[in-house]
């Protein structure tokens, strides 16, 4: 990841922007059920921890980058993004397949509150983080002079 965020940087003219978003594996996800208003929360879902690895090897090579002078942290945030689904079978079923989630959801709510509201519609509520980076003003333009040599 490290080699691939260098690349990046070669090729960003410099100050220019690069922009991570990726699923925020710190923060769980969440089966929720459609309201009239709002959302129920039915059950809560956690990363695997394959990804979790990846995720915290991505985040240590920004930190590395940002460290290296590299690029310099401008925003970063978090927001959620709501995946639909027809029914709680659905929701079952994009668990199941999903390679970043566990496979099953820890249920929030009885079994018998599950088969009752099994047709509704449900999100699936994931946290999806931020960052945006700017280029190193002196590094480009560095890099920029040997070229022009």
């Amino acid at each position: 990841m490290v080699d691939a965020l260098r690349e990046v940087h070669r090729v960003l003219v410099p100050c220019g922007i690069l922009i991570d978003a990726r699923p925020d594996s710190r923060v769980h996800a969440y089966v929720e059920r459609r309201r009239g208003r709002g959302f129920q929360r039915f059950g809560v879902v956690r990363t695997n921890s394959t990804e979790l690895k990846n995720d915290r090897a991505s985040d240590r090579a920004i930190a590395r980058l940002v460290a290296e002078g590299f690029f310099t942290r401008r925003r970063r945030g978090r927001f959620w993004h709501r995946v639909g689904f027809d029914s709680l079978a659905e929701v079952r079923r994009y668990l199941w397949e999903h390679l970043r989630f566990v496979r099953r959801a820890e249920w929030v709510v009885d079994a018998a509150t599950r088969r009752r509201h099994a047709n509704d519609q449900f999100v699936v509520r994931r946290a999806v983080r931020h960052e945006i980076l700017e280029a190193n003003q002196e590094l480009g333009l560095r890099r920029l002079s040997k070229l022009r040599r």
